[in-house]
């Protein structure tokens, strides 16, 4: 293991020559491994059985709008241990918070390794890619995906079509608490963007997140 990880195996869990554990690498793969050394900065481990763990499917990529920093951050642990496939930050008109150029790479090291941790806890062999801040104008011009948005303009039935399909792969557009502006929804229907409703209540950016994947996750369930 890594000099980090081995620290952590070391001196935080207090690991023993003879244990087991089972080590991730973030792309499917699972391995159950016997440790066979124990040092401060070093941990041997014999990799007794490799497996690859299957994708969750369908794809679902968050596309999700920034809140303040210790809210964004609790928004990325939920989304992993969910299996969400990729979580881009969204910078709408109304969104609250935009980081500063220089600070932005810091940042996105924190937020893989809030990611990482939220893999090791729940299980995920799948660690989610975390792009650079995006605005919507540049999402909608470039969508990589399908894309869905939660808007309050959506009805019911709607939602019911859209999650009630079979796609492989889409994006979920969570907006700000402030709400879409008329511009922005009229683009993004122009663009041909599926609205989704998540009921009539204004909720926090965390929640309609966490809730728009769970609903998707449950609609393709096999």
């Amino acid at each position: 293991m890594d000099e980090k990880e081995s620290q952590h195996l070391a001196k935080v869990l207090r690991i023993q020559v003879g244990d087991s554990v089972q080590v991730l690498d973030g792309q499917g793969v699972m391995a159950d491994c016997n440790i066979t050394k124990v040092e401060r900065n070093s941990v041997l481990l014999e990799v007794m059985e490799r497996n690859e763990a299957v994708r969750p499917k369908p794809f679902v990529h968050m596309v999700v709008s920034m809140t303040k920093a210790s809210r964004w951050e609790e928004i990325i642990r939920p989304l992993t241990e969910m299996g969400a496939g990729g979580i881009t930050p969204l910078l709408s008109q109304r969104t609250e918070v935009r980081h500063p150029k220089e600070k932005l790479e810091s940042k996105l090291l924190k937020w893989k390794k809030l990611a990482v941790e939220a893999c090791k806890q729940s299980g995920n062999a799948w660690l989610p890619k975390i792009d650079h801040p995006r605005t919507l104008d540049c999402i909608l011009n470039d969508p990589e995906d399908p894309l869905l948005m939660a808007s309050l303009r959506s009805t019911p039935s709607e939602a019911s079509l859209v999650f009630g399909g079979r796609a492989e792969k889409f994006s979920l557009i969570i907006g700000p608490e402030g709400g879409w502006t008329e511009k922005e929804e009229n683009l993004a229907v122009e663009k041909g963007v599926l609205l989704f409703s998540l009921g009539p209540t204004v909720l926090r950016v965390e929640t309609a997140a966490i809730c728009a994947l769970a609903v998707a996750r449950h609609g393709f369930l096999d």
